[in-house]
């Protein structure tokens, strides 16, 4: 702990980032300036000792003015989406999902309870195969609700894989209380296959790229709920699904441009770098994010 108390102060190595791989190869990195608000190596360390899995205490506390409930209940809720929304990304690079899927009601349900308890009910027979012949006990999904104009919610879920579509339609009529072999206007429900929209998308067919399909996924969260809602989940995924682990590298540089460079150098020896890599710079200049895919 004492080299890295010494690399804290020192002046020239004042970034750090954050490197997460994915098992498709590819990863995403994000580079940050370090504000250390101790200025003696014992106060870091104290700290460091305290604080070992927490990072906030990297950054100065910044004493803001007294805002109104509302104010901080929109900052709250941006904050909460926008952390959804990167938690869903990963999710879906970590599973390489590549199908969506669309679980709909013919009646207008409004109550998230109610869609929860159905959306459990069909887990449990997709996994038992319903009749225990041929059921997926590892079946793997990132699910995110919708709630549409009218108040009705539905289900978008992410995948990998082919899917026997008409084995997950009769589950969900199943679910919603049915026989599981409706037709026609009798069906209490669907299950609608969303393929990759050309234009946005750039291509056809039925495979999604993962960060694509996660940008779907998490078009409407910030509609779907408001900030009286924030303290429940925003979407939902199998128990054994992780986000890959954290690693974290310091780096040298007295600047960003700099601290760019070593981070590209070292991100090129140990992931691979491609010509397709993304990167974005905040206003600031004290945050870049990159990503790509192996070479």
């Amino acid at each position: 702990m004492t080299g890295m108390s010494e690399i804290l102060i020192d002046q020239e190595r004042n970034y750090y980032i954050n490197l997460r791989e994915f098992p498709s190869g590819e990863f995403e990195a994000v580079l940050k300036v370090v504000r250390p608000f101790f200025n003696d190596v014992d106060s870091i360390q104290a700290c460091m000792d305290g604080c070992a899995t927490n990072s906030a205490w990297m950054y100065p506390r910044i004493e803001r003015e007294e805002e109104d409930a509302e104010e901080k209940a929109q900052r709250n809720h941006a904050r909460a989406v926008r952390r959804a929304r990167q938690n869903i990304r990963w999710l879906c690079k970590t599973m390489q999902a590549d199908r969506l899927f669309t679980l709909t009601y013919r009646e207008n349900q409004t109550d998230r309870d109610q869609v929860r308890a159905d959306f459990q009910k069909f887990l449990r027979l997709v996994r038992s195969g319903w009749r225990g012949t041929d059921g997926v006990p590892d079946w793997q999904y990132v699910a995110v609700l919708e709630k549409q104009e009218r108040g009705a919610y539905h289900i978008h879920c992410a995948v990998k894989g082919y899917q026997r579509v008409k084995f997950l339609r009769a589950a969900w009529y199943k679910a919603l209380g049915g026989s599981g072999f409706e037709s026609g206007s009798s069906t209490p429900g669907n299950v609608d296959v969303t393929n990759p929209d050309r234009k946005r998308w750039g291509h056809t067919g039925r495979e999604w790229k993962s960060n694509k399909l996660a940008s779907y996924l998490t078009k409407y969260l910030a509609k779907t709920f408001d900030s009286s809602t924030s303290e429940k989940k925003r979407y939902w995924h199998v128990r054994d699904l992780k986000s890959p682990v954290v690693q974290k590298h310091w780096l040298g540089g007295a600047s960003m441009p700099e601290a760019i460079k070593s981070a590209w150098s070292m991100l090129d020896l140990s992931c691979g770098i491609t010509v397709d890599c993304s990167m974005w710079i905040s206003s600031q200049n004290d945050v870049c994010w990159i990503a790509g895919g192996s070479g």
